[in-house]
């Protein structure tokens, strides 16, 4: 759709405008479908992703070279230091296919914030799901939109908060809601890919509701986790649940669409609540089982390998609970998801080993493939 001048009526939001009164004509009202002095468009509708606003300001819509990157900064954006954020698009024009990508890196939560990734130049990718050139990769011709990470929360977070004696923005939700309003108008797009790595894959579970809500019905949506499980809290305890949610201002977003989330369980109760809401929704993830990464991240809460311990020492989760916790989210919620499970410490695959990972000779590319067209295959042990 365009962002252009628009005197139309239709839309779910729209306000009708009295033609005369006795008192005289009507005031000029935002979101009425007629275009008003001081506004750049008015649709009649309250949809912020079709390229008017609902503040009666137009997008501008993204107009990148072809099959070439192009980075670009979003106003009202923010990395974690506060200065602007934006992502990078590589368009092919002959596809209705996008893939939406959100990196990984650390996380910050505590006043021993990890800066892992944040702020880090653009550098085309061009490995994985990014190659052109690889016949086996399912998403080669697609639009391709990355992410880069610097907001330090799992691309989850609204909130500003103090850290290590600094001011962290938190406002990773919030930047993907601006690239949405970008993003959507400007492509015909009948199928997209929400994928991401670690951080990202958590985020691209985080924020699959409001994904589905930007482009609507008559989108294809799928999620790829790579790495990013929404455990449980036997894997997740709640202390740390509650850490991620009082410093990132998770009741701000992604739990303010899940009014069932209301606990110490939100991570699988948020899968559960995609599922459950947004049944068209295909969702595949992706983990090894004893990824050491992220069972030292959350080895946050289990100081001194104390299970819901925050205070103590941070010790890994135990390789045996997190690979319990892997299972559960395959059992639990079969056959809504795709699972892609692989013997090991290892971490991430849809950028480094794409090509080379296979498990009961299955390779991840095909089992990407197999997930794009809606079949639910689960592999691995």
């Amino acid at each position: 759709m365009s962002g252009g001048e628009t005197t139309g009526t239709s839309g779910t939001g729209a306000t009708t405008r009295d033609s005369e009164s006795s008192t005289g004509p009507a005031e000029p009202v935002c979101g009425d479908g007629a275009l008003d002095p001081g506004e750049e468009c008015d649709d009649g509708d309250d949809d912020d992703f079709d390229g008017c606003r609902s503040d009666c300001t137009a997008v501008e819509l993204l107009t990148p070279p072809e099959l070439e990157w192009d980075y670009i900064d979003i106003e009202g954006t923010a990395c974690l230091n506060g200065s602007t954020a934006g992502f990078a698009v590589n368009h092919n024009p002959d596809s209705k296919n996008v893939m939406i990508y959100l990196e990984g890196g650390g996380a910050c939560f505590s006043d021993a914030c990890d800066f892992t990734a944040f702020n880090i130049p653009f550098v085309p990718p061009i490995d994985g799901v990014f190659s052109r050139s690889n016949d086996n990769n399912p998403v080669r011709d697609w639009t391709m939109i990355y992410v880069p990470y610097c907001t330090g929360d799992i691309h989850s977070g609204d909130n500003e908060a103090e850290l290590g004696g600094q001011l962290r923005y938190f406002h990773g939700y919030r930047n993907v809601t601006r690239y949405l309003e970008r993003i959507v108008p400007s492509f015909d797009t009948e199928r997209v890919l929400l994928t991401g790595i670690s951080a990202g894959g958590f985020g691209a579970a985080i924020n699959a509701t409001q994904v589905a809500n930007a482009y609507g019905d008559g989108v294809e949506l799928t999620v790829v986790d790579d790495s990013g499980p929404p455990l449980s809290n036997e894997v997740i305890p709640p202390c740390l649940q509650q850490l991620f949610r009082e410093t990132w201002g998770l009741d701000g977003t992604v739990l303010a669409e899940c009014p069932e989330c209301d606990g110490d369980d939100f991570a699988s109760s948020l899968l559960a609540h995609v599922l459950g809401e947004y049944p068209e929704v295909r969702f595949a993830l992706y983990s090894n089982t004893a990824d050491q990464i992220i069972r030292t991240y959350m080895g946050a809460g289990w100081g001194g390998g104390e299970y819901d311990n925050c205070e103590g020492l941070s010790s890994a989760v135990p390789i045996a609970t997190y690979a319990d916790g892997l299972e559960a989210i395959r059992a639990e919620n079969h056959p809504s998801i795709s699972t892609f499970y692989r013997t090991g410490i290892a971490h991430t695959v849809l950028r480094f080993g794409f090509n080379t990972t296979w498990v009961d000779g299955t390779s991840v590319p095909e089992w990407l493939a197999e997930v794009l067209e809606g079949k639910v295959l689960h592999v691995g042990p």
